[in-house]
């Protein structure tokens, strides 16, 4: 997760290569179910979480990609790991969830979740 040029403890001399865009070699693989999440929400971790396991269950593949600040590597004081988390996630990590057609369907029938419920086509208005 570390940004290509950063010179850090296990990379002395600069890290030299790009991140992998392992979301987009998730749905390449085929994977029911992709997020990307920080620990400074908890119930949006138990969310994402809960679904993963859910559509693993029944649908097929989950991958999650959790981003912790690392405190050591980084130097950051151990009470500001949350608060450096936040800055992360608003700055490269924002929280982003793919849900297959399939999937949608199987939580939204078997688990009621209603974001993923069909939408209710618009009425025609009656010409009468």
């Amino acid at each position: 997760m570390t940004n290509r040029g950063a010179v850090l403890k296990m990379a002395p001399l600069g890290k030299k290569f790009e991140k992998m865009d392992m979301l987009q070699m998730a749905k390449v693989a085929g994977c029911a179910y992709v997020a990307t999440v920080v620990p400074n929400n908890p119930r949006r971790v138990e969310s994402v979480i809960k679904k993963a396991v859910l559509i693993a269950r029944e649908v097929g593949s989950t991958y999650i990609q959790a981003y912790t600040s690392c405190n050591i590597e980084y130097a950051i004081p151990t009470d500001k790991v949350m608060e450096d988390a936040k800055t992360v996630e608003n700055d490269r990590y924002q929280f982003t969830e793919y849900v297959s057609e399939e999937a949608k369907q199987y939580l939204a029938e078997r688990y009621g979740y209603k974001e993923f419920l069909p939408k209710p086509a618009a009425a025609i208005p009656n010409k009468a």
